[in-house]
This record gives C-alpha cells, sequence and structure tokens, in this order.
C-alpha cells in the first residue's frame, strides 16, 4: 500500500456555549481543527487531525499546513504507511517539533493500519483492558454558585467527574468554588482542577494549604511549563496530586517529569503529544516510574476524540474516574460520527476497523476554510 494523495482541510466549529479558561488562555468560543485524509493506492483512505490553539499550542492551523506542504508531506507520498516506525522516523529527521502536524498525519497512518487489516486500532496495539470509558465533564471559570448548577445539570445526565477550569480568578475565589462543591456534593462526585499555567509558586503553596480538607483526584498544571522548578517545592507541600499537562508534550518532557518525580499524573492528548504513537510511548513512561493517566483532550472534532478511546483502551495506568471524549458534544456539530457511540455519559469503543469512526463529507466542506493537496 501506497500514500498517493494528502488532503488537509482548517475546520472551525463555533462551540454551543463560549468556555472560559484561564487568564493565560481567555474565553474560546470556537474549535480550529485541521483534518487531514490520506489516499492510498488500494482505495483506502486514513484520517487524521490536528488541534492548534495558541498560545496552548505553538502551532497554528497556518503552520500546520505549512509543516505538511513544505516538509512531511512530500517524504510521506509514495510511502508504505503502515511502516509507522519508519515514516514516524522520518518526520523527526526532516523537522524538529511540529508534533500537532506529525501527530495529524500519525492517527492517519494508524487509521489506515487498522483499516488494511480489518481491526481497531486498540487490537493493533495490544487489544482492549476495557470496552467503555465514563466521560468527564469540564466547567469553565466561574462563581460557585454557576459550579454548582451546572454539577446538577450535568449529574441529572449521568457525569460524575467534573474537572473545574481555575487560573482566571484570586486564588481565595478559587478555594470558595473548591470547598462548595465539596460540602454540597461530598463524596458523591469526582473532582479535579485545572489552573491552565495560571497561578504562581505561592498561589499554588496557597491553594494547597487551603484545601487540604477537599478532595481532588488532581491539580493540574498549576504553574507555567517552563517553571519545571516549581513543582519541587509545590509536591512537597502538596496535598493532592500533580498533573502535567501543557508540562508533558514531548518524551524529553515525560522522562524529564516522571524521572525527577515532580507529578503524579500525565495528562495525554493525541494532538498535543503528537499522535497516537507517541502518546502511547509517554503513556509507557507513566507506567514504568508508577504515574497515572487521564486521556484529556483539546477542544477537539471526532477524529482525535476517536484516536484518544482507542489508546485509553489499552493503558492499564488509566486513571479511575472520567476522561475526556466529551468534546463533540459541546460543538454546534462535527464532520464525524464519534458522538453516536456515547451514551449516558459513557463513551463505548465503536467496532469498525481502524479508529472506527465515518467521515461526514458535506459537514466537512461545509465547514472547511482553506484546502491544500498534495499529490495528483
Amino acid at each position: 500500500m501506497k500514500v498517493t494523495r494528502i488532503d488537509a482541510h482548517h475546520v472551525v466549529l463555533p462551540l454551543v456555549q463560549p468556555y472560559k479558561l484561564s487568564s493565560r488562555y481567555g474565553t474560546v468560543t470556537e474549535a480550529h481543527a485541521v483534518v487531514v485524509e490520506l489516499h492510498t493506492d488500494e482505495g483506502l483512505v486514513g484520517l487524521g487531525e490536528a488541534n492548534p490553539m495558541p498560545p496552548f499550542t505553538q502551532e497554528s492551523w497556518g503552520s500546520v499546513f505549512a509543516a505538511i506542504r513544505g516538509y512531511l508531506g512530500p517524504g510521506l507520498l509514495g510511502r508504505d504507511p503502515t511502516d509507522l516506525l519508519a515514516v514516524n522516523a522520518t518526520f523527526d529527521a526532516v523537522l524538529s517539533g511540529n508534533l500537532l502536524a506529525k501527530g495529524a498525519l500519525d492517527v492517519a497512518m494508524w487509521d489506515l493500519l487498522g483499516k488494511a487489516l480489518g481491526v481497531p486500532v486498540h487490537k493493533i496495539l495490544g487489544g482492549a483492558l476495557r470496552d467503555s470509558v465514563p466521560l468527564l465533564w469540564p466547567l469553565g471559570s466561574g462563581t460557585a454558585e454557576q459550579d454548582l448548577h451546572r454539577i446538577r445539570r450535568k449529574m441529572h445526565e449521568g457525569y460524575r467527574t467534573f474537572m473545574i477550569k481555575m487560573g482566571a480568578l484570586p486564588i481565595a475565589t478559587e478555594v470558595e468554588r473548591v470547598k462548595a462543591i465539596e460540602s454540597t456534593f461530598g463524596g458523591r462526585i469526582r473532582v479535579n482542577v485545572d489552573a491552565n499555567q495560571g497561578w504562581d509558586l505561592p498561589g499554588t503553596l496557597s491553594f494547597m494549604d487551603a484545601t487540604g480538607d477537599c478532595s481532588l483526584d488532581f491539580v493540574e498544571q498549576p504553574v507555567p511549563r517552563n517553571q519545571a522548578w516549581a513543582l519541587t517545592p509545590i509536591r512537597s507541600r502538596a496535598t493532592h496530586p500533580i498533573s502535567a499537562d501543557e508540562g508533558v508534550q514531548s518524551l524529553d518532557d515525560a522522562t524529564m517529569l516522571a524521572s525527577r518525580h515532580l507529578v503524579d499524573v500525565f495528562s495525554l492528548k493525541i494532538s498535543k503529544n503528537g499522535g497516537i504513537l507517541r502518546s502511547r510511548n509517554i503513556a509507557l513512561i507513566a507506567q514504568a516510574f508508577g504515574l497515572k493517566c487521564l486521556v484529556n483532550s483539546m477542544i477537539e472534532l471526532g477524529i482525535s476524540q476517536a484516536a484518544g478511546l482507542q489508546l485509553a483502551a489499552t493503558i492499564p495506568n488509566l486513571l479511575d474516574c472520567g476522561h475526556c471524549f466529551m468534546s463533540t458534544l459541546r460543538l454546534k456539530g462535527d464532520v464525524t460520527d464519534f458522538a453516536d457511540f456515547i451514551q449516558e455519559a459513557v463513551v463505548h469503543l465503536p467496532p469498525g476497523p481502524g479508529l472506527g469512526i465515518a467521515l461526514d463529507r458535506e459537514r466537512l466542506e461545509h465547514y472547511s476554510r482553506a484546502s491544500i493537496s498534495l499529490g495528483p
């Protein structure tokens, strides 16, 4: 099997509701994605997706286009996409970084490999340890009263794990939010908080001290990713486990954080971490050092969500809580049928080969803003 053509589409989808993150990221109102199609001489088409979201990511949709068109795509045309290790090595040889662009192509190659073999991707990864995963629901920055209202509403839909976005409000206000949730819901739900790099060292320590009597699964990325030094004093006084998200992008990041025992959890994102192959390797590093994994998401379409689910099904050190497979439910539409596999706040593994999802070409064309094509 050979790759004969590569198509990439910049897709923009509005969110159902604006999503207020930390002071660093502001409020998000739409999702930007690059959807990749790898066409082959055997008629199979592999789907991939990149999820650029500056400044969370260093890549934009334009840079993903440029990386694919100028560097990664030409080296993939005419290659056998099932030679995953060799092709990924070629990507790294011709272009450093650019994990989102590499990840979109990597996911499409895994999709092709599964379709060629007639099996889901999780079978190629060694087989599923679970056939379904409960969903997490994220709450944007807001007041304690808003949090309680949102949690009650989503509990009626079956959700039992909630990620509380922080980093935009004073620490005292964030503490009030956690304490209100704890006093109202007690042990009936699972809660974690994500500061999205929005705190500094003193603020993080104040939060830890003030919420020590509350039950949190973890505190995610409290300080900027370039301040790993701050994680040592934070972890020495931590009253909750620490998760790395922006701080764990590459294999080097994962090795440094795990070997120095700076965090307890890796937040995996298929697009951020460069595809299924690299994400799996990061999960293996976590397992080797006794860390847990959360399968998180950007604001994604169904291709990245399906890729994350295929991997999550195989991870033995997956956190025992809800995970982030609700992304397409937050969009006013999607270009795949991934949402069809979600029932009552649980996502089920698609039975089909590859990623197991179908592309809605009419919606893809409707939401596309720009496209490039390599090959005949």
